[in-house]
């Protein structure tokens, strides 16, 4: 049995000692890189200082860090220390193709290599590389991919051109996990820096949104002013006329009575003068009493005729200007609107049919039906009885529940179903050019939904007419 002798003995405990002080500034260095991950640097600073950590743990004076660009198949030098090649121009920010030399063999890989120069050769003789891109006179040489998330950004070299400085597996492995917390912390910076980027991209889409949202606020603003005063406009345009109509319309029977009264007055005179001079005989008074009497009649028809006309302007005007609730027997009323319009009906050969009872009586708001149907009647003659010289509207009007339920049709041109949607939006009209302003249906669109609190349907197709539905709740 050999002894150990106090030689070897001290060797082993030096080898230990060693050994026992790599591993304690490997976990120092180890520590210190991994650390650097948690700080905001930026990518130059982070590369410095790397190389300064590893340089305290193994001989690093010939370093340098290259980033890939895929796109161009090239390594930029990020950051460059070289004892040698280049020594007389900072190559920092330079740029070489991936080719076949000991880097780029490296990258294809993308496993962590040691060599020296007799491996070196093995690999230009198996064609592995061509040749050493800068000096090649190193003693060892070791390159690490920086791999994060199965991609490569890049490669850390550090090389020795001292005989006495060897690196070892153990300084391999230090020097890939150095590269790939480099990997990492290049992600996380260009995380952080797309996250940044984001983030100005969003307050300043932000802000474009806000200002346009001002601007787009004003614009619906000034659209809704301009949208009310458009309808309030159409009102009184419906209005006028009406008053127009109604005009010209009572100007008949008044013309018929002072007609009449001017012919009574003509013939009183005449009979007069007849009875001062004695000459009035029996027969002339008794034709005077007779063409009195066809006269009278003639005028108290007219006037009665004038009256009805009035009454029923006074009532449609004063409820669409007002717009206030009353109780209304909805068959008179609604002859009483038909009455307003006699100066357009009278003009055409169309038929309006209403099926409603006489004893239907409701609390609402007179003024909105009146322009409802006003509107509505109007449509049907310009728009959907165009070309057709007898059309026939249907009204039916019916309470079910707590509800007006009034059904309105016509037999005319009628508009496509895609359009429809389209129909009680402002400005939509057909006659675009030719007098049509486009309101007339979202009037009694807002005539129902705002005045009415209701809603209303349409149903149409071309030349089978347009039906609406409309339902309105009434007070109980």
């Amino acid at each position: 049995m050999s002894s150990i002798t106090p030689e070897e003995n001290i060797a082993s405990l030096k080898l230990q000692i060693n050994e026992l002080k790599y591993a304690e500034n490997l976990h120092h260095a180890v520590f210190k890189i991994a650390s650097l991950s948690h700080e905001e640097l930026k990518l130059s600073e982070l590369y410095e200082k790397v190389h300064g950590i590893v340089n305290e743990f193994i001989d690093a004076k010939n370093f340098f860090i290259g980033l890939i660009n895929e796109e161009e198949e090239s390594i930029t030098l990020s950051y460059f220390v070289d004892e040698k090649d280049f020594d007389e121009k900072d190559m920092t920010g330079f740029t070489i193709l991936l080719g076949n030399g000991l880097s780029s063999y490296v990258v294809r890989t993308k496993k962590p290599q040691l060599l020296f120069p007799k491996d070196v050769d093995e690999l230009i003789k198996d064609n592995e590389i061509i040749d050493v891109i800068g000096s090649s006179d190193f003693y060892c040489w070791m390159g690490a991919p920086m791999i994060s998330a199965d991609s490569i950004h890049g490669i850390v070299v550090v090389q020795t051109y001292d005989k006495h400085i060897i690196y070892s597996q153990q300084d391999l492995q230090f020097l890939d996990f150095v590269a790939n917390h480099i990997a990492g912390a290049i992600e996380g910076n260009i995380n952080a820096n797309q996250r940044r980027e984001a983030q100005r991209r969003l307050a300043e889409n932000h802000r474009h949104l806000e200002q346009n949202n001002q601007v787009l606020a004003k614009t619906v603003e000034q659209l809704k002013k301009t949208q009310e005063d458009l309808v309030q406009k159409e009102k009184m345009a419906s209005l006028g006329g009406l008053v127009a109509g109604i005009a010209h319309e009572i100007n008949t029977p008044l013309g018929i009575c002072v007609t009449g009264v001017s012919h009574l007055r003509e013939e009183l005179k005449y009979l007069r003068s007849m009875y001062e001079k004695g000459e009035l005989s029996e027969d002339q008074l008794v034709e005077y009493f007779d063409e009195t009497e066809q006269g009278l009649e003639i005028i108290r028809s007219n006037a009665n005729r004038g009256a009805e006309l009035v009454k029923s302007f006074k009532q449609v005007a004063v409820d669409q200007s007002s717009n206030e609730n009353r109780t209304v027997n909805i068959l008179n009323y609604l002859q009483e609107v038909l009455l307003s319009l006699r100066p357009t009906l009278k003009r055409v050969k169309h038929e309006i049919k209403i099926e409603c009872s006489d004893t239907l009586v409701v609390n609402i708001n007179a003024g909105a039906i009146s322009q409802i149907f006003s509107n509505l009647i109007m449509n049907s003659i310009i728009h959907g009885f165009e070309d057709i010289e007898k059309g026939t509207i249907q009204i039916k009007i019916d309470k079910k529940q707590n509800d007006l339920i009034i059904h309105y049709a016509d037999n005319g041109r009628g508009i496509e179903p895609s359009k429809l949607p389209n129909l009680f939006e402002p400005f939509y009209t057909t006659k675009r050019g030719e007098g049509g302003s486009g309101l007339g249906t979202h009037l009694v669109f807002n005539l129902v939904n705002s005045s009415l609190k209701g809603n209303i349907k349409v149903e149409s197709d071309i030349n089978k007419g347009l039906a609406y539905l409309i339902k309105i709740p009434l007070e109980s």
